[in-house]
C-alpha cells in the first residue's frame, strides 16, 4: 500500500484539513492508499517513510522524497494541480513497481 504524507507549516488544523481532501480525492483509487499527517522534523527521522509528500512548505529534495505542493488545494485556488500531481506521482511509482 502506498504512503502519502501531509506535510504543513501552518499546525495540525492545516495538515488535518489537506488530509481529509486528499482521503477523499483518494478514495475512488483501485488500490488504497494511506494517508499520514507528518512534521518536517518527521521527515528527517531516518525511520520515517513515505511514497510522496503533500506540502505547503519547502521540503529539501536531498530528501529524496517526490513532493507535490499542497497550496493549491488549501487556498481553494487550483485544487486539481495538488490531484494531478498526486496521482500522476502514484501512477509513475506504480508504473515503476517501487515499494
Amino acid at each position: 500500500m502506498r504512503t502519502v504524507a501531509i506535510v504543513c507549516g501552518a499546525g495540525v488544523a492545516t495538515s488535518a484539513l489537506i488530509a481529509a481532501k486528499v482521503r477523499e480525492h483518494l478514495a475512488g483509487r483501485r488500490d488504497p492508499v494511506h494517508v499520514i499527517q507528518a512534521t518536517v522534523m518527521d521527515l528527517l527521522s531516518p525511520d520515517f517513510t513515505a511514497d510522496l509528500v503533500v506540502s505547503t512548505v519547502e521540503i529539501p529534495a536531498a530528501l529524496g522524497i517526490p513532493v507535490v505542493s499542497g497550496m493549491p488545494l488549501l487556498l481553494q485556488t487550483s485544487p486539481e494541480v495538488t490531484f494531478d500531481g498526486v496521482d500522476r506521482l502514484l501512477d509513475r511509482l506504480d508504473a515503476e513497481g517501487t515499494a
